[in-house]
């Protein structure tokens, strides 16, 4: 059953973020429910992705000008970080490398923020198994393996709190695993 914008506005809202403006929900929610039709997994990527950007209020890592993979710092929704990744993501979303070339255009445009973070998804989370398995440890793995602590990190503990938010938004019956 697809999410609609109630549910995404009280995920938001129970993870302690204020209100989506403008057009952002009709576009997180057109591009989560083209995503996953599965409740769980759209409670996962989006516990990640209101994580990573600060309920949805941030596209571009803060200081992240200053990080050793400067310029191919975080941006996106799921803050896309190192040049292979721009240039796969690139390459899969539009045949060529114009996010290599301009990689401020992923923090520029929500949607294309979107699309990224969908890609990523795709690319690197459903294949270390998260989803599949139920093991919500596992996304946050593919997103930031390398987090100290893995599992007991306190981005992890409080990535994990706002899956169960949503989860419960959602009506997931069956919690995924926080371990690694």
């Amino acid at each position: 059953m697809a999410l609609d914008e109630s549910e995404l506005h009280q995920i938001v809202n129970d993870c302690g973020y204020g209100p989506l403006v403008g057009d952002l929900a009709a576009m997180i929610l057109r591009q989560t429910n083209e995503l996953t039709a599965d409740r769980n997994e759209a409670a996962m990527f989006l516990a990640q992705l209101i994580l990573e950007s600060g309920g949805f209020l941030y596209r571009e890592e803060i200081g992240g000008a200053k990080q050793r993979y400067a310029p191919y710092h975080g941006r996106g929704y799921i803050q896309l970080t190192w040049e292979p990744n721009y240039r796969a993501a690139s390459l899969d979303l539009f045949g060529d490398e114009r996010l290599v070339r301009d990689p401020d255009a992923v923090s520029r445009n929500p949607d294309l923020s979107m699309q990224v973070s969908v890609w990523f998804w795709k690319k690197h989370v459903r294949p270390g198994g998260g989803p599949a398995q139920n093991n919500f440890g596992l996304t946050t793995k593919a997103i930031n393996g390398g987090l100290p602590g893995g599992s007991n990190n306190k981005s992890s503990r409080k990535r994990y709190d706002f899956y169960k938010k949503a989860a419960a938004v959602l009506g997931v019956r069956t919690l995924a695993s926080e371990e690694w």
